[in-house]
């Protein structure tokens, strides 16, 4: 090797060294100050981010409560439905059981009576009357006018379905087996013409009218007449 050669290279060397050299950046340093800000500021992006995820859930929690609260309320609608249809068939049969027993202890007894009292037709008379008697819960057995008021007999006492047949056949005579006079018929007793007494035409809680209707019942017992009973 020459010496030119061995000259060039330690000095190719000396560049190759020279163009590698990398410079180093400056550390940067940061003040107490700022590294609390900085904290701070993260802390407060997560807490953002955890108040906004929390949000959510509460009104996650809100829908599902809503919509509990609605099957809730549907089903009780269903079961309340179902309680009232129940409760009304337990009236429906109640009150079959309450025209049944109508029929035996009114209907029927109209019936036995209507035949006693020797009707021409005694389902006809339980039509027009059976409406004219009440049968209360309780049992008891009350006839009343066509205002619904209870009626009474001349003594003051609740006037029964025996009475209220004989007072309408009495009434109506020509609803009686062997009876002549039509209904509004008028005969003559005495030489003068009588109007037919009406019971219905009484009004009880007159003491006139209970004592034409007393004085009625003791001639009506005693003897088959007719006798005036109309007012002077």
């Amino acid at each position: 090797m020459s010496e030119e050669q061995t000259n060039v290279a330690p000095q190719v060397a000396t560049e190759v060294k020279e163009e590698v050299k990398v410079e180093t950046p400056e550390q940067k340093t940061f003040t107490q100050e700022q590294i609390d800000n900085i904290i701070k500021t993260r802390l407060e992006a997560e807490k953002s981010k955890y108040d906004k995820k929390l949000q959510e859930e509460e009104n996650q929690k809100a829908e599902l409560l809503k919509e509990q609260q609605l099957k809730e309320a549907k089903s009780k609608a269903d079961i309340e439905k179902i309680m009232q249809e129940r409760l009304s068939e337990k009236d429906s049969e109640l009150q079959k059981v309450k025209d049944q027993i109508k029929k035996e202890k009114v209907d029927n007894s109209i019936l036995s009576i209507a035949n006693k009292e020797k009707s021409i037709n005694a389902q006809q008379v339980v039509a027009l009357l059976k409406n004219e008697v009440k049968y209360n819960d309780d049992g008891r057995i009350e006839v009343v006018d066509n205002n619904s008021n209870v009626r009474y007999n001349s003594n003051g006492e609740l006037l029964t379905i025996e009475d209220r047949v004989k007072e309408f056949l009495d009434s109506n005579p020509h609803f009686r087996q062997g009876s002549l006079s039509g209904s509004g018929s008028q005969s003559a007793v005495g030489g003068k013409t009588v109007k037919p007494f009406n019971i219905q035409d009484l009004d009880m809680s007159k003491p006139e009218d209970r004592a034409r209707y007393s004085e009625y019942r003791k001639e009506r017992d005693s003897k088959p007449t007719q006798i005036n009973l109309t007012s002077k």
